[in-house]
């Protein structure tokens, strides 16, 4: 045999021998997976959070109006709701959001459901120079703008009930406004309703408005809501 061959099965031997791993490598790459796990949890949880409300603000609210004619009728009652357009008063900025729109038209009543982000309490703390609580149920004004055609626009500002809660970086309002005008007698229903948010520590600054009811041709597909058993009262 040749040194050649001899060199030859000490360099396969060499060969299956374990390579030694760069310890820094290892530690690097354990470092990425843990940044990218952490982003895409971060990323589910964010998803999550802004897809999901409260029990205490999502489901139908019932208020002695709305449990008065639920009795009245059996709890034969007809909820409807609808898909919102644009569900936020602004597609950069986005302070606040509604969602879970139900129409009891029956009995005049709407209830809306409001999100935002305390941040926007941080943001408003800032402008004013005064310090705003973020769980403070009272530093909005709610109210609903609705139009019956050219140069009948009706305002309704007396909310009910309304139903605070919080949750992770959010905040809620659940609204109910009673002896808002779904079928009068000579304008029919309205083809609109606005909702409008106003700072009560500053009443001069502009309003947020978001549209939470659309009833013209094209956007006035109403669906029936079904109640669970445990919205009913």
């Amino acid at each position: 045999m040749s040194d050649y061959e001899r060199y030859g099965d000490y360099n396969d031997i060499e060969d299956d021998l374990p390579k030694s791993k760069n310890p820094v490598l290892i530690i690097l790459k354990i470092l990425t997976a843990i940044i990218c796990i952490g982003v895409v949890g971060l990323l589910g949880f964010r998803l999550f959070i802004f897809n999901n409300y409260p029990d205490s603000v999502e489901k139908l609210y019932f208020n002695d109006v709305l449990t008065e004619h639920y009795n009245a009728n059996g709890g034969n009652i007809t909820v409807k709701t609808q898909k919102l357009l644009v569900p936020y008063d602004d597609n950069k900025e986005g302070n606040f959001f509604c969602d879970h729109l139900y129409l009891i038209d029956e009995i005049d009543q709407l209830q809306i459901t409001v999100r935002y982000n305390k941040s926007l309490i941080e943001d408003l703390s800032l402008q004013l120079k005064t310090e705003l609580d973020d769980m403070n149920a009272e530093l909005f004004d709610f109210k609903l703008v609705a139009s019956f055609g050219e140069g009948d626009m009706r305002t309704y500002s007396t909310v009910s009930n309304s139903v605070f809660d919080s949750s992770a970086i959010y905040r809620y309002h659940k609204l109910v406004f009673d002896g808002v005008e779904f079928d009068t007698e000579t304008q029919g229903s309205p083809y609109w309703i606005t909702l409008e948010i106003s700072l009560r520590a500053d009443a001069s600054r502009d309003t947020y408005k978001i549209p939470i009811y659309q009833n013209e041709e094209k956007y006035s597909d109403f669906k029936i809501y079904e109640l669970s058993s445990e919205e009913r009262p």
